[in-house]
């Protein structure tokens, strides 16, 4: 990896001081608001490069959830060199592929997620939560659970998040890593967008598999596999089914037919209504979804926000990471990557500017990822347009149309090494007007700003959305 060519002063931070509540604390450091796959990855990657790092988390400590996801080969490079995690993130994890079905049973073909020749890290996100947490406790990163932010503040000298027990927490730069319901959106940004809907839901579960195995239906599908994921298309829905050693969990995305269109992570609904969405579809996956306990599943209006592509405070001291910054659909496979990605890109420009240029460390690392992320979003439309609106005729001549969720653009990247290699040239072009691309998206493509109404509106009218450039 390139080293840095200035002078840190990033690795001379003091701990942070304990006060009793309502006095001022003070954290010469990073700190990160949430302990979530982004708050925890920037927390575990500063504090390799030296900084000190205090992260605050609203769910009470052991409180995680959350069903399969896939984290791809661009934000496994920096991991790889956090001594026994990967080891550890491996043997929690399932087999980093997918057999894409027909609605019938009709089997595609059983595809990589990712590069096959740098395997993507496919588990349960509350898995990772855990190797995540236990790896940044273990460096004995300070981590304070049950603490929910009420808002975020600036000064010339420092940021800082206002608790909801009337704490005041400072530190050199605060990365807001709290999700799309992130409080440092009008210090950020000056107003906060209402989100909008995709039209889509999302039913979710994860249940024990011993007893869904009891079936004969289901257990065939599983027969003689260790962990098998299976991601079926039809008309208007999709539904990605996981089993692992122990559990299994599916994923149902279909039209919503609700003008509810609330963010509620908690909210239950009977599996009947997702049943209506696979009507005439192979018995396995109605067999699935009738073995949700107490046929309940969890009922997700699936949000979206216009790309943002500011994530940065006036002064440059508390910059979004993650959903906060950049929410995404589940279809992009991407999610949980670029919130990584952020982490590592961070890290890495607070390590070359130092503690004298935090403010235009976090300016470049939001120039540098902006593009990238924004096309990354984009790219899970396009996928969801071809599961929902499917060519059968088409897939048949070539199936990898429908296998490969993930352009090599995506998986053929570093975004730790990438900052250490443009950060300079970056900086030249925000302050002197030089010019300067990025190279980490979409190859070919000459980014234009779009908005979610674009987007939906050409899927009302049932057009593609077509893009130069080589998306593959």
């Amino acid at each position: 990896m390139p080293q840095p060519t200035r002078n840190m002063n990033t690795r001379t931070f003091r701990q942070p001081s304990e006060q009793p509540c309502n006095e001022k604390k003070t954290a010469e450091s990073p700190s990160s608001s949430s302990a979530g796959i982004a708050g925890l990855t920037f927390a575990i990657e500063a504090h390799r490069k030296g900084h000190n790092v205090r992260v605050v988390e609203r769910r009470p400590e052991g409180e995680t959830f959350g069903e399969v996801i896939v984290i791809t080969a661009p934000a496994l490079q920096t991991p790889k060199k956090w001594p026994g995690f990967m080891q550890k993130a491996r043997k929690e994890s399932v087999t980093p592929e997918t057999t894409m079905k027909k609605f019938d049973g009709t089997v595609i073909g059983t595809f990589p997620v990712g590069d096959p020749n740098d395997p993507s890290l496919a588990i349960y996100r509350s898995k990772l939560h855990r190797v995540l947490h236990d790896h940044a406790a273990g460096l004995g990163i300070l981590i304070e659970y049950s603490t929910m932010a009420s808002y975020y503040f600036e000064t010339d000298t420092s940021a800082g998040v206002v608790m909801a027990d009337g704490r005041t927490l400072t530190a050199d730069v605060v990365v807001a890593a709290d999700g799309v319901g992130t409080k440092s959106w009008p210090l950020v940004v000056g107003t906060r967008d209402a989100p909008i809907s995709s039209g889509f839901v999302l039913y979710r579960v994860t249940f024990p598999a011993a007893p869904a195995l009891e079936n004969p239906i289901i257990a065939r599908e599983f027969e003689g596999y260790r962990d098998r994921t299976f991601l079926h298309a039809g008309p208007g829905a999709h539904i990605v089914t996981c089993k692992s050693e122990k559990d299994i969990c599916w994923l149902l995305t279909r039209r919503e037919d609700s003008s509810d269109t609330e963010e509620d992570w908690a909210k239950t609904t009977s599996v009947d209504k997702v049943l209506a969405a696979v009507k005439g579809w192979e018995p396995f996956v109605t067999e699935v979804i009738e073995a949700a306990p107490n046929r309940t599943v969890l009922d997700w209006k699936l949000m979206w926000r216009n790309p943002q592509p500011k994530w940065v405070s006036p002064g440059g001291r508390v910059v979004q990471i993650g959903d906060a910054a950049h929410p995404f659909l589940p279809t992009s496979a991407s999610g949980g990557t670029m919130a990584m990605e952020d982490a590592y890109s961070l890290a890495a420009c607070l390590d070359i500017g130092g503690k004298e240029n935090i403010a235009l460390a976090t300016r470049v690392h939001n120039h540098l990822r902006f593009e990238r992320v924004s096309c990354a979003q984009k790219m899970g439309f396009k996928n969801r347009e071809v599961f929902h609106n499917t060519d059968w005729d088409l897939v048949a001549r070539n199936p990898e149309m429908m296998g490969k969720m993930v352009g090599s653009w995506v998986v053929k990247h570093d975004p730790e090494q990438y900052a250490y290699e443009n950060y300079d040239r970056c900086v030249d072009h925000l302050l002197n007007g030089v010019p300067f691309k990025n190279t980490n998206a979409v190859p070919g493509y000459e980014y234009k700003p779009w908005t979610v109404k674009e987007l939906l509106d050409a899927s009302e009218r049932g057009e593609p959305v077509v893009d130069g450039g080589d998306w593959s």
